[in-house]
Parts: C-alpha cells; sequence; structure tokens
C-alpha cells in the first residue's frame, strides 16, 4: 500500500524535526522520543526514553545555538563573580576609616559610624618642644569617602613620640583639597615653618605648639604688601631662608630673623657680608669623590665657621680636586695643585678650620643626620656591595670615637631621614614610620603613624 505521510510528528511532543535512523524507524530530534510507523499507515509505535540521558535535549540545544548557551553562561558568571568580589571589598583592609575617633575595618561600617573618612597624609617631621618633649608633626587632609577629594579638610596632628599619644589637633580651614607639605624647617629662632601647598606659610611655636599663618603684610617689607603669589624653603645649606614670588610676580629671597631681603641675583652677596655679631660653629659634613681623584677615600669631616643666627651663610663643600688658581680654560698641561676644599668655599662660608673626625673609616653613601656640640649622628653603608643595609652610627663629637652602631634589618631608613633628639634617644622619621632609639642605640618602638590616624 502506498504511503500518504507527508510529515512525520512525534508522537511525544509534536515536533516535525526528526532523525531516520532506518526504513520507517525516527528519533524525534526535540525529546529523543523514537518512533516507527506500521505499514497500514495507522499506528505509529514510540518509545520514549528518559533515563538513558537525561541531558540530551540540553546537549542538542546547546550544539544547535552555541552563541546563545555562551551569553548566558558567561552572563551568570559575571554577575557571580562581581558579588564575590563586593563581599570581598567588605571584609578587605582599607586606608578609609570613620571619624576622627572610631576604627573601621575595610569598608563595613559600625553600628556607631554614619560615613566612612578618607585621609591623604603627609611624610611625619619630628622636632622636640619647648620642655624637650619628642613631638611627631603628620600634615594631611581628611574627607567623606563618598565626596571629591576636592572637599578635603586640610590638619596636622601634633604626637607625643615616645608616648605615641595625640597632643593637638589642629584645623587648617583655609587649605581646601589636596594637602602637599612643601616643606618643614626649624628656623635658629626656636620656631618650626611650614609650608601648604606653596603658598600658605605657618609658623608653630613650641612652647604652646598653635600655630599661625604668615601673610606678606605680616614682614616689613614694602615688597611683601600685595601678598604671597607663592613661597617654598631656600636651600638649606644657604640659612634659614625664604624663597617667595608676589602676587605682583617678583622673585625674593628672605632671611625673616634679620628681615634681609635680596633678589635672586644678589642673595650670593650675602655670604661674604659682615657679620654684626658672629660666633665660631662647628658642622660635619662628608667629603665627596670626585672624578679627578676617585679612589680617595670618603671623609667625615668636623669644621667652623663664623656665623650669625638667621643671616646667609653657605655649607662647606669637601672632595679632593685639582685648583687651577683661578677661573678659565685648563689643559692638563696647566699647572695646578690637588687641595681638599677650593679657596672660595673658604670664602663663603667663612671657615676658620677644618679635620678628618675619623681617619681610616670608611663610608659608603653616607649622611650626616643630627649634629651637636657632645653628638653626631650619621647613617651609611659599611661595604661597597649593593645589598649592604644601611647604618646608623652615634659618635662623639669631640674624638671621633664610635658610641653605638644600629643596623636597620628592614632597611628602610633613609639617607634623608630627620632626626630629633630628646632626653630619652632620637627620633628618626621616614615615610611614614618614626623610629624611636635609645641612648645606647637600642630601637625602642617603630610607628606607622598613617596607620595610627587610620584607626583612630
Amino acid at each position: 500500500m502506498p504511503k500518504h505521510i507527508k510529515a512525520v510528528k512525534c508522537p511525544q511532543c509534536g515536533s516535525t524535526r526528526a532523525t531516520m535512523l532506518r526504513e520507517d524507524h525516527y528519533r524525534c530530534d526535540s525529546c529523543s522520543t523514537e518512533f516507527f510507523l506500521d505499514s497500514d499507515d495507522i499506528t505509529i509505535h514510540h518509545k520514549h526514553e528518559t533515563d538513558s540521558d537525561p541531558f540530551a535535549s540540553l546537549h542538542d540545544y546547546v550544539s544547535k545555538h552555541p552563541k546563545q548557551v555562551f551569553a548566558a553562561v558567561g552572563g551568570v558568571i559575571f554577575l557571580f563573580l562581581f558579588f564575590v568580589v563586593l563581599g570581598g571589598l567588605s571584609s578587605s583592609p582599607s586606608r578609609s576609616h570613620t571619624g576622627y575617633g572610631a576604627y573601621e575595618s575595610g569598608y563595613s561600617l559600625s553600628d556607631d559610624a554614619k560615613e566612612r573618612i578618607s585621609y591623604d597624609l603627609e611624610s611625619p617631621y619630628v622636632f622636640t618642644s619647648a620642655e624637650g618633649r619628642p613631638i611627631v608633626l603628620v600634615c594631611g587632609s581628611s574627607r567623606p569617602a563618598t565626596v571629591s577629594a576636592k572637599e578635603g579638610k586640610a590638619f596636622i596632628r601634633l604626637y607625643d613620640g615616645e608616648k605615641k599619644t595625640l597632643v593637638k589637633t589642629i584645623e587648617i580651614p583655609e587649605v581646601k583639597g589636596g594637602v602637599d607639605l612643601t616643606g618643614v624647617r626649624l628656623f635658629g629662632d626656636g620656631a618650626v615653618y611650614f609650608i601648604l601647598n606653596k603658598k600658605n606659610l605657618y609658623r608653630l611655636d613650641r612652647s604652646t605648639l598653635d600655630i599661625k599663618e604668615l601673610h606678606g603684610e605680616d614682614y616689613k617689607q614694602t615688597e611683601f604688601s600685595e601678598g604671597f603669589a607663592q613661597v617654598e624653603f631656600f636651600y638649606e645649606g644657604h640659612g634659614d631662608a625664604l624663597k617667595v614670588m608676589t602676587n605682583l610676580g617678583k622673585s625674593y629671597v628672605y632671611y625673616p630673623i634679620p628681615n634681609k631681603l635680596y633678589t635672586d641675583k644678589t642673595v650670593y652677596k650675602g655670604y661674604t657680608e659682615k657679620l654684626p655679631a658672629p660666633k665660631v660653629c662647628t658642622h660635619f659634613a662628608f667629603s665627596s669623590q670626585t672624578t679627578e681623584y676617585e679612589d680617595q677615600q670618603i671623609q667625615l669631616v668636623r669644621y667652623r665657621t663664623l656665623e650669625q643666627v638667621g643671616y646667609p651663610h653657605d655649607d662647606a663643600y669637601f672632595g679632593w680636586t685639582k685648583d687651577y688658581g683661578g677661573s678659565g680654560i685648563f689643559t692638563d698641561a696647566s699647572p695646578y695643585r690637588k687641595v681638599f676644599v677650593r679657596p672660595y668655599v673658604i670664602e663663603r662660608t667663612r671657615m676658620q678650620g677644618y679635620e678628618d673626625l675619623t681617619p681610616g673609616a670608611y663610608y659608603f653613601s653616607p649622611e650626616v643626620l643630627y649634629e651637636s656640640d657632645d653628638r653626631v649622628l650619621i647613617t651609611f653603608k659599611p661595604t661597597a656591595s649593593s645589598d649592604a643595609k644601611r647604618m646608623l652610627r652615634c659618635l662623639d663629637a669631640q674624638t671621633g670615637k664610635v658610641l653605638w652602631n644600629y643596623t636597620d634589618e628592614d632597611d628602610q631608613i633613609s639617607r634623608r631621614s630627620v632626626v630629633a633628639r630628646f632626653s630619652g634617644g632620637y627620633l628618626l622619621a621616614g615615610y611614614s614610620t618614626v623610629w624611636l632609639i635609645s641612648n645606647e642605640g637600642k630601637l625602642v618602638s617603630s610607628t606607622d603613624y598613617h596607620s595610627l590616624i587610620e584607626g583612630e
């Protein structure tokens, strides 16, 4: 009997998509049901199996629609990872903390906390108060973590460097947004001066630990009557001076203690001016290795100069070199003298004499960190090896005798560290850490003041 079936439909799901297995035998492409046709074209027998391959239809769909499936799976994975990362942030350490007195662990808030606070902190500076207490100064800005950095409010924190307790917090409302500590310096008048954002100049009284902002009109100079457009410290080796640009665009170098004003071109004449009441002062410096005598050993030099507090002066420069007796063009055939300090350096520094404090000692990458009448604190590497750890060494300023050595195993102490000495030892300030070293050269404490502030 001829067959008249035009479309083979699955008796299970009704789909017309089927695959012929053999004559009159089919498998549904949608539900995998197998069926066959009787020869009388009346009866359709089928077998629907679900246990043999429960994922057959899924496999079949994936094979026929790979792009849609991969897109759906990718979306699910993305959402999963998003919530995992978000959850991880709530339990990971953070540099944002709640308020000035509540500590926050990560981004999660305590029941009492209403908002997170973000801090932008500068490196600490150390000095001693008028009472002789070791003080750590940290300047920065704070703001709610949900607002722009432009909304930051400036402040300084003063801590007792031995007790690690907060002494005073001073808000600086006139400074908005980010804070850049342009410089901090202890002047010969006993006051600590600091500059923010190259514009705001402050004087800190070491007796009261109060600050006062200084403006151009506070100084007895008509050139400053229009105010400061920019202010920085002048080179430290040239004395207690400010480099100022007025709002009229004029640049000056100003020594506030003697109230002496110079231009960029005339300031160098101040080094040779006669001083009203000079005194002999003792200083220490390391010599430099020059290209002319590279094999010469670096020396720790003690030298004496005529100075007066606050007046212009120039730091001495030592290092074996050739002195041709003047300026000009010289050749290898030109006569010269081998000298340790050039004549013009002696003149500009008003030098009275010098000597090698530690003959025969070896120093690599050295720096003088602190000097006084009885002590000299230096830092250096004991060998030329690239992995040599930096050392601290305390010397008798009169005899050069080594009193103690300290090696920083973490090698974090810098040759530029600021040092303050008090009755209990020495404070050394680094990037964010302040080390307290006893008078015997033992490490008493190491405090990260950035973490301390962020954890309050």
